[in-house]
């Protein structure tokens, strides 16, 4: 699945009472800047490991005097080296997410900086080149979730007047389905579950103030798994299917909870004091990863899925966001402040072994 890019959301979350922390939550690009000073720093955002784990995809871009230039996405080895670009124009190419056999990537490829006007879904290579538009029509722009488990359909979402809807598509960009209709409700954060036979969302507007809904993948009975008056979402599928995570702001500051995906008791895994968000099942669906404030700055953690066993894994005075696991659970990639921009570094998944790749 996708890494948010935290200015995304920003249109279609305004009616949020809790947009400001849902944006920080995201972190990537929106990460305040406390590292080094440095001439024309460059901003990383979006880490993404490939399904064989041997290369990390991300989106960056650099911020000279006259202005930031647009996101680009590049690829790296995960054991670092040079950076490769991929795509390149005048447009943010944005909201990367692998296809299941390594061999694509698709993405956003969107007009308008901090409040997008257009844009629409691309697939390319996993090298380069081949770019095709896949996402048709107009009217908004559209936001890439995710590749079906089976890799032959894209999710994405179609905002329209600051309302998104969630559609479906074959990867090549035929058989268009629109799964959640509703004129009103502001519908987002698709993800397939791992069997690839359902799609939980999350949905606000008159039948729901942030809940986590459910539905099949064809978009037919659509369930509200949560009814808290608070925001609730970023709902993250564990591997076996059977749980979903998601954070929510219902004691006053963003926890991430645990439930079955079909809804029922709602599990707390974080009992901090300050915000903690962005939950990422290991691959083996025994810990999930996250990040928490800590002193005025985002750090990783990671803990059980029942909450037991919570470790802080990086502990800098810098911004640490966007962790991911890799495919076999052994290390982390994660973007840092450190070093004046956000950069992409990886570490082992206890913590230690903290470089820069890229």
């Amino acid at each position: 699945m996708t890494t948010r890019f935290p200015f995304l959301r920003a249109v279609t979350l305004a009616g949020l009472a809790a947009v400001g922390l849902a944006v920080s939550l995201a972190g990537g690009a929106g990460a305040a800047q406390q590292g080094v000073a440095a001439a024309n720093p460059i901003d990383d955002a979006a880490p993404a490991w490939s399904p064989d784990g041997k290369t990390i995809a991300f989106a960056s871009r650099t911020e000279p005097d006259s202005g930031p230039t647009p996101w680009q996405i590049y690829t790296v080895k995960a054991n670092g080296g040079a950076r490769r670009a991929l795509t390149h124009g005048s447009l943010d190419s944005i909201d990367l997410a692998w296809s299941p056999d390594g061999k694509k990537i698709a993405f956003s490829r969107v007009a308008g900086g901090q409040v997008i006007s257009s844009g629409h879904v691309y697939v390319m290579n996993a090298t380069g080149g081949s770019l095709k538009r896949v996402s048709s029509g107009g009217g908004g722009y559209d936001e890439l979730f995710d590749w079906s488990p089976d890799g032959t359909m894209l999710a994405f979402d179609r905002i329209t007047d600051g309302v998104g809807s969630i559609f479906t598509m074959n990867a090549g960009g035929t058989n268009l389905h629109e799964l959640t209709p509703s004129q009103n409700d502001d519908d987002y954060w698709g993800v397939w579950s791992p069997d690839g036979k359902k799609i939980a969302f999350d949905r606000t507007g008159p039948s729901a103030f942030g809940d986590i809904w459910v539905m099949n993948a064809d978009g037919s009975k659509q369930r509200k798994l949560t009814t808290s008056p608070a925001n609730d979402f970023a709902s993250a599928w564990s591997p076996d299917n059977r749980r979903i995570a998601f954070e929510s702001n219902r004691t006053g500051r963003y926890q991430i909870y645990v439930m079955p995906a079909g809804g029922g008791p709602q599990t707390r895994v974080t009992h901090s004091a300050s915000d903690a968000g962005e939950p990422h099942w290991s691959p083996d669906g025994t810990k999930i990863l996250f990040q928490q404030q800590v002193g005025g700055n985002y750090q990783v953690f990671v803990a059980n899925a029942n909450g037991t066993g919570q470790r802080q894994l990086t502990n800098v005075a810098y911004d640490n966001t966007d962790a991911a696991w890799s495919p076999d659970g052994k290390q982390i990639a994660f973007l840092t402040t450190r070093n004046g921009g956000d950069d992409v570094y990886v570490m082992n998944a206890d913590g230690s072994g903290q470089h820069k790749i890229a």
